[in-house]
């Protein structure tokens, strides 16, 4: 991987930030040039949390602390968001996952690893999963779009709110930054979507909301409704699979029902051998 020098100088800029707080941060070499990293805590299993679609970590803030005395734990911000320079590379979660690694590396991090994603971080977590097994000793997921919902909700419109959403989203693909939108067009890969090498006894926590937006088209219950049933696809992953509805919250579910997301957290931490 031919790495540019200033991507290497910055690398090595890695400090402490908050000695009380042991939390360290720094720019890390990866396939896209650079991710900014931070590092938290202390413990035998590291904890590392993926961040949805156009969100950056510091939508971890909160839950982060609440996990130090537990474990190590790292958040990063994939190139474009936060602070990370932006890529032009594929946007693929297969892409991300293996940008995740170089920054594990780096960190000098291998393993046990507990994997949190929200939403499309979650699909990004199990690509790392599938891809690199013998580090990981658990996945969460956090309201990750079911494999198929994208079409499978279109049953639940009229052929008028059916046109109609598809006006919505060309709209707003016009306004997306390119950031977003490359991310967007990799998701779109079919074979992004196969993880039939994510090992079949990794312990696999599916959380899904149970009062998500999904816009003013159609039926909302049946639109949450068919969400939460699709969800259980996720359940096939993995024989030690199973789903917990989080009754109440929104899509943003680490945010609206942190405690019962922390419970499930330490659960895995204790089992990968943690404290």
């Amino acid at each position: 991987m031919n790495i540019p020098g200033w991507v290497l100088l910055l690398a090595s800029l890695w400090v402490p930030l908050s000695a009380s707080a042991q939390e360290e941060c720094g720019l890390f070499p990866s396939e896209a040039g650079a991710i900014h990293a931070c590092s938290m805590g202390t413990g035998p299993v590291t904890v590392v949390l993926a961040a949805g679609a156009g969100q950056t970590s510091l939508t971890w803030s909160s839950l982060r602390s609440r996990l130090t005395s537990s474990a190590r734990v790292v958040t990063f911000d994939r190139p474009g968001f936060g602070e990370s320079p932006p890529s032009r590379s594929a946007r693929t979660p297969t892409r991300i996952a293996h940008e995740l690694r170089h920054v594990l590396e780096a960190l000098n991090l291998s393993g046990p690893l507990v994997l949190i994603g929200h939403s499309m971080g979650g699909v990004h977590v199990l690509r790392y999963a599938a891809l690199y097994p013998e580090d990981v000793a658990g996945v969460m997921i956090l309201d990750t779009p079911p494999p198929g919902f994208k079409q499978s909700r279109l049953t639940l419109l009229t052929s008028e709110e059916r046109a109609e959403r598809q006006r919505v989203l060309r709209e707003g693909l016009a306004t997306t930054p390119e950031v977003v939108r490359l991310e967007r067009e990799g998701a779109q890969v079919p074979s992004e979507w196969d993880f039939s090498d994510f090992p079949d006894q990794l312990p696999l926590v599916v959380i899904v909301a149970d009062s998500q937006d999904f816009g003013e088209l159609g039926s909302p219950l049946a639109h949450r409704k068919l969400w939460i049933e699709s969800s259980r696809d996720w359940l096939g992953l993995s024989s030690r699979a199973g789903l917990t509805v989080a009754e109440g919250s929104g899509h943003m579910v680490h945010h609206d029902r942190q405690e019962m997301v922390i419970e499930h957290v330490l659960s895995l931490i204790a089992a990968a051998g943690g404290r």
